[in-house]
């Protein structure tokens, strides 16, 4: 004490606070490295989608993007084939189903002459093979089912060609964009029916044997 008046130094204790917020502070970056280390909550799962056709199932995310889509694919076929070649087949059943149910009716009325042709619409079949003509069918049907094929085939591939698209428009209906979304909407409401009332037709004609309307 004697020194210190002499020297007119005060000597002070030192200061523990200091060095606690100083050990406070250096504690502090590591507990928020803790809290960023920490992993995020995962998010919530997407809502499930149901089927519009069938609500009471899952809708397939396949079926996403095409035109008539309901949601309708009770067995799963567009989770194991690819979806381009499911609608071009059914494309091609609907335009087949089409021109088959006109002119399944459109025979009951008018025959060519001649008596091969005074048959049924219902035993037409046998006759034109006991005849031969139907190797006509089979020859014209095979190119255009080759030319589809390869048409198929490059789809697959990634040409970008729609399915069931062969350019076939002399008309030019389908030269605007949204016109041509209603025009290949209506095609498959109407081949889906037809692919419903063709087999209809062909069950109540062999059940009846009568002509249109095929009744008892």
């Amino acid at each position: 004490a004697a020194e210190a008046l002499t020297t007119g130094v005060v000597l002070r204790a030192p200061k523990v606070r200091t060095a606690r917020l100083t050990m406070q502070d250096a504690a502090a970056p590591a507990e928020a490295a803790e809290e960023e280390a920490v992993p995020p909550p995962p998010p919530p799962p997407p809502p499930v989608e149901y089927s519009q056709s069938m609500p009471f199932l899952v809708k397939r995310k396949a079926l996403n993007g095409y035109v008539g889509d309901v949601g309708f694919d009770p067995l799963g076929f567009s989770e194991i084939l690819p979806m381009d070649w499911l609608r071009e087949a059914e494309l091609k059943h609907c335009r087949v189903c089409m021109l088959a149910t006109v002119g399944f009716v459109f025979t009951d009325f008018l025959t060519l002459p001649g008596s091969i042709y005074q048959v049924s619409t219902l035993d037409a079949h046998d006759v034109s093979v006991a005849s031969g003509s139907m190797s006509q069918l089979l020859l014209w049907i095979g190119i255009a089912e080759i030319i589809s094929v390869v048409a198929i085939q490059q789809m697959l591939a990634g040409s970008g060609r729609a399915p069931g698209e062969f350019g076939f428009d002399p008309m030019g209906f389908a030269k605007d964009a949204s016109k041509k979304a209603d025009l290949e909407m209506k095609e498959l409401a109407n081949g889906r029916l037809a692919m419903m009332a063709f087999s209809g037709m062909v069950t109540q004609a062999v059940l009846t044997g009568n002509s249109f309307p095929y009744l008892y």
